[in-house]
């Protein structure tokens, strides 16, 4: 074998380079068992924040939630409260005593939400001074968990707008644990693509976590977004096959194509972007439709990618009387 033969196996453990450049990997972590350390050290460089579910660091004493957040620390992983515990504490009015004790137990993120108590703009607001005077990072989950009190898909861009202006790590879209009748997600737990677009058409995909926590809508979002699009509320048990996915080392997403570069520019630039990549070549009239922009918007668009170097005009693969965009 030589030099240029490398080996199909790899030689050392990818460390933090699969994190980087395959879209970020929110975990939901029961709390059922220890991890167990062998594993966590394998699955580790295919996670990056842990999420203690809902209100379960009060089961536990402190010093079993402070011993399991170190063995993620130990890993290099970032590790966050549910948001439902926060909510609890609001409840209670104990909110800034809650957030203290997260800092001191070594939580490195407090989860802003409003998915059982209903909260104004004002409130989010104070909560997330509340987290950052602590010094702790801080996400922002949109939605409702009750399928009877779900938002518009006007109240939830308008929602996600101002989250994003609060400036946090990431935005979360509510999924629930079930992947059903919340959020983005229909009864029956099919993604509602027309609310996908329509976000991502006006907000950077890569400042919103979807919460993804059905491995057949994992799949879809990876199809649909690219293999770098960020999900949340991901089973421990998920991970490798979720990293496969991504990697297209699975059936589903075999030959999806990585991405080399990230487009810079405009929201509609980027997700103009994803629908190529995605489709693996597509002609104007293909992406307005898909996309649901207008058309000058998508011309526009594929006049900023085209300038960055990453798809070119071609004659399509489908038919060779028409001509078709293809990442490069």
């Amino acid at each position: 074998m030589t030099e240029r033969d490398p080996p199909v196996f790899p030689s050392k453990s990818p460390e933090r380079l699969a994190r980087r450049d395959r879209g970020l990997t929110h975990i939901l972590d029961r709390m059922q068992a220890p991890v167990e350390k062998e594993w966590l050290t394998l699955a580790a460089p295919y996670m990056d924040i842990v999420k203690f579910g809902w209100g379960l660091p009060l089961l536990f004493a402190r010093e079993t939630v402070r011993r399991r957040i170190t063995e993620y620390h130990h890993q290099n992983l970032e590790v966050s409260t549910g948001g439902t515990l926060l909510e609890y504490a609001v409840r209670e009015g104990r909110a800034e005593k809650m957030v203290k004790e997260a800092k001191e137990l070594g939580f490195d993120f407090v989860e802003v939400s409003e998915g059982i108590l209903d909260l104004s703009l004002d409130q989010v607001e104070e909560l997330v001074g509340l987290v950052r005077a602590q010094d702790l990072d801080v996400l922002i989950e949109v939605g409702k968990k009750d399928v009877q009190r779900q938002y518009s898909l006007r109240e939830t861009m308008e929602r996600l707008q101002h989250a994003r202006k609060l400036a946090p790590r990431k935005v979360i879209l509510e999924s629930r644990e079930s992947g059903r009748g919340v959020g983005i997600y229909d009864l029956e737990g099919g993604i509602k693509w027309d609310w996908v677009h329509a976000i991502i058409s006006s907000q950077p995909a890569n400042d919103i976590i979807f919460e993804a926590p059905r491995e057949e809508q994992q799949i879809a979002l990876i199809m649909e977004l690219g293999s770098e699009v960020n999900l949340g509320n991901v089973a421990l048990d998920s991970v490798l096959p979720l990293a496969s996915q991504r990697l297209g080392l699975r059936g589903d997403t075999f030959g999806l194509p990585v991405r080399r570069s990230t487009p810079k520019g405009s929201p509609a630039a980027k997700f103009v972007y994803y629908l190529i990549e995605s489709h693996r070549g597509l002609e104007q009239g293909e992406l307005v439709a898909l996309s649901r922009l207008p058309r000058r918007t998508v011309q526009m668009a594929v006049r900023e990618l085209e300038r960055q170097g990453l798809i070119t005009e071609a004659i399509s693969l489908r038919d060779a009387r028409r001509r078709e965009y293809r990442c490069v």
